[in-house]
């Protein structure tokens, strides 16, 4: 929480799913490991009071729209991957003020013994 009455940052961490993004060939035919990490913030002043959930951002809802994304898009870089996300996020969920998206591609090719390859977005209304 910071200073506004009601603002909380909700974190989603670890959403794991396959997807065909990348500039290789082998990408798009083999796919690819991604975990996937998303910050939002919002006021939620009457959630902190009503405890329902409908006066939140569920974050159920949240992952089956990342996961969405990631079935109807492809995209050849992780920074547009998480662009369209942080973008989506603030369309699809009028409650967040912000979003933050991190997106790993896990064991990324032609990286040798690399764990993950990262990029991270930050979208805002303001």
């Amino acid at each position: 929480m910071d200073d506004r009455t009601g603002c909380v940052r909700l974190i989603v961490e670890g959403i794991e799913f396959e997807g065909r993004h990348g500039v290789y060939a082998e990408e798009h035919e083999q796919g690819n490991r991604f975990r996937l990490d998303v910050e939002i913030t919002a006021d939620l002043s009457s959630a902190l009071i009503s405890d329902r959930l409908e006066d939140t951002v569920d974050y159920g809802s949240v992952v089956s729209f990342v996961k969405e994304i990631n079935r109807q898009q492809r995209f050849n870089l992780i920074e547009s991957f998480a662009g369209a996300i942080s973008a989506g996020l603030l369309v699809r969920f009028p409650r967040i003020d912000e979003a933050l998206v991190r997106v790993r591609k896990l064991a990324p090719p032609r990286l040798g013994n690399t764990v993950c390859a990262a990029a991270e977005v930050r979208r805002s209304r303001e």
